[in-house]
């Protein structure tokens, strides 16, 4: 290529990233926590696999395509001795990452306004590079700079986690984004271009004849999109650049960056004995027992859209242990959720979830740790904490192996995430709550979002965000009752009965008393009180 074409394909590169950048300060992305991006998650499977991982509490993390930072602000909250960088186009998400920072005194965070392409080597080395929802959504050149950046800057026991969509699967969805793409003006009004789409589908949902595979993917997609915010219809849809790939060609895009395929952020989906036995025989034997190969038959069989994929530097893929069992959990800590459901029956019993996966067991050892394990929700489990619900008799007689089986069961299945961090919350409120300093700051601010200690967004209601900030473990739950009365007083709070305002003064009182315990409790569930 002579320099005159090289200068004009990087004026279409910068051009594509500046136009990138102002819809995205236009219409920003909600800013939030992805669970399975938080770096304990990565170090968890990087341990499962025999590799050192770095602990989260010193560690260094960048984020590629960090928004206004509401994936990694949380963990500079949680982790003040780790430090954080993040990266973004959009000028209005970064001011926005930057007011927040500053809001919350954080001294271990920074957030740039670049592009990728521009990151170079000042930045130093990370343990854990995090790129979500970036890779699919920009052009070659900046994919290949993720991938590079991805490289240069792994520490020595670093972990990169980058998502994209995947083919065949995402084809599925090609055909709603070329219709929306023929028919919806490209223009800067993100908003009436996501409009359009939507009035677009529900016209060709409902006046489209076909009742096959076409017809059916315009009505269950016309459904889907009605429950989905604009920003994900306008980034996801109509964006210029969309470029699903393959994992064989995304792990082969890596490896000429020097980069090894560790694995996907699910280990569930990567367990071939989670399929039926004639499945897994079949994709070993056509594979041949190449984890990348086999990967691609999976998704040729599932037609998954979406990948999680973890990378680590080629030279480290040689000290991968793929034959996994249950030792390789020892150390790790275990998180449920909270539809697991234990139900006894005579000394053994059986532990459930809401997608209908089930594990039985006739052992009494176990079904008393399983019992703990939920009943700890949602804190996160150790292989000690589920030991105290084992007798000194029931130790000795191998318990605590037992029960290490079992999680490890739970886990290849799906039912339980690994962590190489534990996540210290309480399960019910106490005398004297305390909620998570972030979970208080956000309510004050009037956010109706925060993030807890299982880097899970959780929606603040109007009653959870009138005490939140006054949980500051100095407070009960008669004077907080009296702080729930004092802002439904004030016209802050409105408390209904039988779907009626009530506005008497003794009333609200009432109401207030009745409904603290309630609020005290959702609260704790949802993760936001220390321990």
């Amino acid at each position: 290529m002579s320099p005159s074409q090289t200068a004009a394909a990087q004026g279409d590169i910068d051009s594509i990233i500046a136009r990138t950048a102002l819809k995205y300060d236009l219409l920003p992305y909600q800013s939030k926590p992805f669970a399975q991006s938080q770096p304990a998650r990565l170090g968890a499977m990087a341990k499962l696999f025999g590799l050192e991982a770095a602990p989260l509490a010193s560690a260094r993390v960048l984020e590629l395509g960090c928004a206004a930072g509401g994936n990694i602000i949380p963990l500079a909250m949680r982790y003040p001795q780790a430090q954080f960088v993040g990266v973004d186009l959009s000028r209005t998400q970064v001011a926005a990452g930057r007011a927040r920072i500053a809001g919350l005194g954080l001294k271990n965070i920074e957030i740039q306004c670049k592009s990728f392409t521009e990151l170079g080597g000042e930045t130093g080395l990370f343990d854990y590079i995090i790129c979500h929802g970036v890779y699919s959504w920009v052009p070659a050149q900046v994919r290949d700079a993720i991938l590079r950046i991805s490289h240069e800057r792994l520490s020595p026991v670093g972990v990169a986690y980058i998502s994209y969509n995947v083919l065949p699967g995402w084809r599925m969805l090609q055909n709603l984004r070329d219709a929306f793409l023929l028919e919806v003006p490209d223009h800067n009004d993100s908003l009436a271009r996501v409009a359009q789409a939507r009035a677009l589908l529900e016209f060709m949902k409902d006046h489209s004849p076909d009742q096959g595979a076409y017809g059916q993917m315009l009505r269950t997609w016309a459904e889907r999109l009605k429950h989905l915010p604009d920003d994900y219809i306008a980034h996801e849809f109509l964006e210029e650049t969309n470029e699903p790939c393959t994992v064989r060609e995304f792990a082969r895009a890596a490896g000429r960056h020097g980069l090894g395929f560790l694995g996907e952020c699910d280990i569930a989906s990567m367990i071939l004995d989670n399929f039926k036995p004639e499945t897994a025989a079949k994709v070993r034997e056509m594979s041949k027992n190449d984890l990348v190969e086999s990967e691609q038959y999976l998704d040729l069989l599932t037609g998954r859209t979406f990948r999680q994929t973890l990378l680590v530097s080629t030279g480290r893929m040689a000290k991968i242990n793929r034959a996994l069992s249950p030792q390789a959990i020892e150390t790790l800590h275990f998180i449920g959720g909270g539809d697991l459901k234990i139900e006894r029956d005579g000394d053994g019993g059986s532990i459930s979830d809401g997608a209908g996966r089930k594990l039985t067991s006739p052992s009494g050892m176990v079904m008393d740790g399983l019992a703990r394990f939920v009943a700890r929700f949602p804190a996160s489990s150790s292989l000690d904490d589920l030991g105290g619900a084992l007798s000194a008799q029931a130790r000795a007689a191998g318990g605590r192996e037992q029960v290490c089986e079992a999680m490890y069961k739970l886990a290849i299945a799906g039912m339980v995430t690994l962590s190489s961090e534990p996540v210290a919350v309480a399960a019910t409120p106490g005398e004297r709550p305390l909620a998570i300093a972030l979970a208080r700051a956000d309510a004050a601010s009037g956010a109706d979002m925060t993030t807890n200690h299982r880097h899970e967004a959780i929606g603040i209601d109007p009653a959870a965000k009138a005490v939140l900030p006054a949980l500051d473990g100095t407070r009960g739950a008669a004077a907080l009752a009296a702080l729930l009365a004092a802002e439904a007083r004030a016209g802050r709070l409105q408390f209904n009965r039988d779907g009626k305002p009530v506005n008497d003064a003794a009333d609200i009182e009432t109401l207030a008393g009745g409904l603290i315990g309630n609020v005290l409790a959702g609260i704790a569930r949802a993760g936001l009180l220390e321990s």
